[in-house]
């Protein structure tokens, strides 16, 4: 009895200070006698509990005044033993008491935290208007064994929609209920007690999708996103730097957050096991189906995105994971393969190397599945000629190329002794070489582009005919092009210099008016403001990011068929960029000059390379056919 004696008595000096809201001392003391007296009797020690079952057996026999001004009373008692101060809230029910309640104590304490945060920093009426519902949240935590802030999981979330938002029969509740969820998770958030994608998990019906994304998994991570959303901003940096719009950082910040709740709904860490499984969740609605990137599309390539940044700090915006034809192939092939391709990874060969090389294996054991073959044992010389008798190839250089490939493979199966190291010879070293005459545009086809030139106007048009010029009036290959940098171009001298990729040679090429002003204007009229990446590029993207084209040339056959379909004029089958290259050099051949200074202008090596556009000089071709003497 002396603790509770020095409590009241604590509680009474509290109420004495000149700046304490209380003055009804009296009535203070005489209910606390009153109850002091009830236990004395009753021989029982003090408890709120045993304070709480006084004020409810004492009911009946007082007013509803009185009743009402003793449970404050009392309640005050509890905040003081619970907080050493008297600046309690009227006392509506005996659930207000800790003891009644059906929360833990730390989420007793928060719910006061957060009354006092809403009366300082936000509106106070938004506390009331959502105490109900935080205290609902914190009962089902509570009843679940989750007694402390930090250690809640989406899944007391989940229970909270299924047993109190679900039971709610009006929509506008339910709808604050949600919204008092939402809050409670930023502030939550705010604290450090909670990964922040949990504010989103109840918001537009989201909890029931969750439910819906469940998978079969080992795993019990505590809270796994919190690991990894601290990169979230780090890379939305990184986007930003690249100039990707407000709105476009906003839709992969979303992306993200459903990626952390699925995380969280299973307790999975982020890796590769668990994009496979996010990649199998669809979010695209059944009556919405015929478009080209859909929603799961998006969301998919943004965990692929983010994790490239996690690995490797992401050099593109390009991130898939593509199919491996090797995938279908049987296990003891599939292995095979597996080892062949990883050997050459550590022989230090090129990712487009080790593509080649397994394509190459892929179509062999495709081919041996296909005619019964089932282990290596049966793999015979006359199996291995058969393949590569029907393997076609669109040049006879493909084909020695995937030749050279396929003995290779022959030749590591035969170090680990799977077939003998013979085997590899039954693979001829060479294939009958096949010369095609260049393929050109029409006289017809460069009027039109002469004529696009006369009326590009938008972004997109200055650049496509200012590409194009450079390939049709230069002859600058398309790879070259798009490695172009402002400082390569001497507008005093009218000249331009780089060093070619594909051979590795510098070239310094007079630059044509037209060529010259074309590229001006795109940089002075049609060039977006870059990425910290693309500055000092002539040519970058025009959708974020604003950064140079990665290498390739499929950007500048773009151009040309953008340039040429304005006039419905579409490239031949089979060709590209290079078509105008050709060009070049077969109308400086028309012109009358000579092969040397058409393999100069080319950058040619080798003044035979130019030798092949000899053919489309078709007037002087027809001055120099054999005599048909002797040969009929």
């Amino acid at each position: 009895m002396q603790n509770y004696l020095e409590l009241v008595t604590a509680v009474i000096q509290q109420m004495k200070k000149p700046d304490s809201p209380c003055r009804n001392i009296q009535g203070h003391q005489a209910c606390y006698l009153s109850f002091f007296k009830y236990m004395l009797m009753n021989d029982i020690p003090f408890s709120m509990e045993a304070a709480v079952e006084w004020l409810e057996l004492m009911k009946p026999e007082w007013s509803d005044a009185v009743y009402a001004s003793n449970r404050k009373i009392m309640y005050r008692l509890e905040h003081y033993l619970l907080f050493g101060n008297i600046k309690a809230p009227f006392c509506m029910t005996e659930e207000f008491f800790l003891c009644r309640s059906g929360m833990s104590e730390s989420f007793f304490r928060l719910a006061y935290e957060l009354e006092e945060y809403y009366s300082v920093e936000k509106n106070p009426g938004y506390y009331w208007n959502y105490s109900v519902s935080f205290k609902e949240f914190f009962k089902i935590a509570t009843s679940m064994g989750v007694t402390e802030p930090e250690a809640i999981t989406i899944d007391v979330i989940i229970e909270y929609w299924d047993k109190y938002c679900v039971s709610l029969e009006s929509d506008l509740r339910r709808q604050n209920s949600v919204s008092a969820m939402t809050v409670l998770m930023k502030y939550l958030h705010k604290r450090g007690d909670v990964p922040r994608c949990y504010s989103l998990a109840l918001f537009n019906g989201n909890a029931e999708t969750l439910k819906s994304m469940k998978i079969a998994s080992t795993e019990d991570v505590f809270q796994p996103s919190s690991s990894i959303e601290v990169k979230m901003d780090a890379f939305l940096e990184v986007l930003g730097n690249w100039k990707y719009k407000d709105s476009s950082l906003n839709v992969y910040r979303n992306d993200f957050m459903w990626y952390f709740m699925f995380l969280e709904i299973n307790h999975i860490q982020h890796s590769e096991e668990s994009m496979a499984y996010w990649e199998s969740v669809s979010f695209d609605d059944p009556k919405h189906t015929n478009s080209r990137y859909s929603l799961s599309d998006r969301r998919h390539h943004a965990v692929r995105l983010f994790d490239s940044f996690l690995k490797d700090g992401m050099r593109s915006n390009r991130a898939y994971k593509p199919a491996l034809q090797s995938d279908s192939l049987p296990d003891w092939s599939r292995n095979i393969l597996a080892g062949f391709v990883n050997s050459r990874r550590l022989d230090g060969m090129a990712e487009k190397t080790l593509v080649m090389c397994r394509t190459a294996g892929c179509n062999f054991f495709s081919y041996l599945e296909k005619t019964g073959v089932t282990s290596p044992e049966e793999i015979i010389p006359e199996v291995v000629q058969s393949f590569h008798n029907q393997d076609i190839h669109s040049t006879p250089e493909a084909k020695n190329a995937y030749s050279i490939k396929l003995r290779q493979l022959l030749r590591y199966m035969a170090d680990e002794d799977l077939v003998p190291s013979t085997l590899a010879y039954a693979i001829p070293t060479t294939c009958a070489p096949r010369r095609t005459i260049v393929s050109v545009l029409s006289d017809e086809a460069v009027d039109k582009i002469y004529e696009f030139r006369e009326n590009a106007s938008s972004p997109l048009e200055l650049r496509d005919i200012a590409m194009v010029m450079l390939g049709l009036r230069m002859g600058i290959r398309g790879i070259d092009i798009l490695h172009l940098q402002i400082h390569d171009f001497n507008w005093k001298c009218q000249t331009v210099s780089f060093v070619q990729r594909k051979t590795g040679t510098a070239i310094t090429l007079p630059v044509p008016t037209d060529v010259g002003n074309s590229v001006y204007k795109y940089i002075m009229q049609g060039r977006p403001q870059s990425a910290d990446a693309g500055n000092g590029y002539i040519f970058i993207r025009h959708q974020a990011p604003y950064v140079p084209f990665s290498d390739g040339t499929a950007t500048c056959k773009g151009a040309l068929k953008r340039v040429l379909g304005s006039y419905g004029i579409e490239l031949p089958a089979g060709q590209g960029f290079h078509m105008t290259r050709k060009t070049f050099a077969t109308r400086m051949l028309r012109a009358n000059n000579k092969v040397d200074d058409i393999s100069n202008a080319l950058g040619h090596v080798r003044q035979a390379t130019a030798e092949v556009y000899l053919e489309r000089d078709e007037d002087k071709m027809r001055l120099c056919p054999l005599e048909f003497g002797g040969v009929l």
